[in-house]
């Protein structure tokens, strides 16, 4: 009887993990042409939680058990948004059509000098894979992350040592961030004692993540060019500078959950149409688990982050340089962040298997 008690019981625990949460799945089409819709973002109403489809138009999104019930959206720039109910079965499969949204003529005007800014940074696009280091490269490293905590600021300093995969072939989050390993050498220096994963806790991945050229997401995004306004701030005999903001933030185009705030400026050299550097600023409605935030507290209602990256020619190959960020929730600083690149090797790389996401 005690057996069968304790295999009932199994089977209960096994059931209710299964029911914690709904698995929606479907394929997002143009009403119009029938065609796939890509980057759609789907989320469900008031919550963090979402997702986008894939370049087939395809999607998973899997809905917590207390969010059963709450309406999920479907939007794409340029598309009347739509709204589902869903009910409460484990699994059930949604196709959605957005119909195209019919823009009178003076909607789209823009001038021609934001034209004139869009067109150089398609040029950019269209230049990555010449300009930059287009396949497997190491590179080494000062990482200097300072945190705040309890009103206390904690500094660790890392001798880090990477190796991209990829390079610079613009892919997207994912396999950018795949592409990624590196390890800490020397061990890490730092101003306080580690007493928990936290504290031991780094997020170097965040910070290559604001490399607006490596990733596909962004600025760059040649599908959501149009998202944008440009400016060409100035010009001189070299240089392009350049001023964008983003009309519509959504994860496709800024690479954050919750963006309210996308605008920056952008440096590019004339001579071979390559991003020399970026100033840029992204503010998020809120926290979540993905959201390029370090605020844990679901009441972080507003966080900013500024970066600061720089670019240099190695061996003839455009990289990063170096990259700074730092990272505001409720008008405190939460956390900076620095990483200075001391060498590249694109010739002969090492290889480096794995992270580390906690080092002592």
């Amino acid at each position: 009887m005690k057996k069968i008690l304790t295999t009932l019981s199994a089977v209960l625990v096994t059931a209710g993990a299964v029911q914690a949460q709904t698995l929606v799945e479907g394929i997002v089409t143009d009403s119009t042409s029938g065609e796939v819709l890509p980057f759609v973002n789907i989320a469900v109403s008031g919550t963090t939680v979402g997702t986008i489809s894939d370049l087939n138009g395809e999607y998973r999104l899997n809905i917590p058990a207390d969010m059963v019930g709450k309406a999920v959206t479907f939007s794409s720039v340029g598309y009347s948004p739509v709204t589902i109910s869903l009910a409460g079965d484990p699994e059930q499969r949604k196709n959605v059509s957005l119909a195209p949204i019919d823009y009178k003529i003076e909607e789209v005007i823009v001038t021609d000098k934001s034209q004139a800014g869009r067109r150089v940074l398609k040029d950019v696009v269209e230049n990555a894979s010449a300009n930059y280091i287009n396949r497997n490269f190491g590179y080494e490293g000062t990482y200097v992350s300072t945190a705040t905590a309890n009103g206390t600021k904690r500094k660790s300093t890392y001798h880090v040592l990477c190796y991209d995969s990829d390079g610079y072939t613009r892919s997207d989050g994912n396999n950018a961030f795949a592409a990624l390993n590196y390890r800490f050498a020397g061990g890490v220096v730092r101003d306080f004692k580690v007493d928990d994963y936290e504290s031991g806790a780094n997020h170097f991945d965040q910070v290559c993540g604001f490399d607006l050229v490596r990733y596909q997401f962004g600025v760059l995004n040649s599908y959501t060019l149009t998202d944008f306004d440009f400016t060409i701030k100035s010009e001189t005999a070299t240089e392009y500078v350049i001023d964008f903001t983003c009309q519509k933030p959504r994860l496709v185009n800024t690479g954050a959950w919750l963006p309210v705030g996308y605008n920056g400026t952008i440096t590019v050299n004339k001579a071979d149409h390559a991003i020399v550097s970026a100033k840029y600023t992204m503010e998020l409605g809120g926290y979540s688990d993905l959201a390029l935030s370090f605020i844990r507290e679901p009441s972080a209602a507003h966080t900013t982050i500024s970066v600061d990256v720089v670019y240099a020619k190695y061996s003839g190959k455009y990289a990063v340089k170096s990259i700074e960020a730092k990272t505001v929730t409720g008008g405190a600083e939460v956390c900076s962040d620095s990483f200075a690149v001391t060498s590249v090797n694109y010739k002969t790389p090492r290889k480096i298997d794995g992270k580390v996401f906690y080092a002592r």
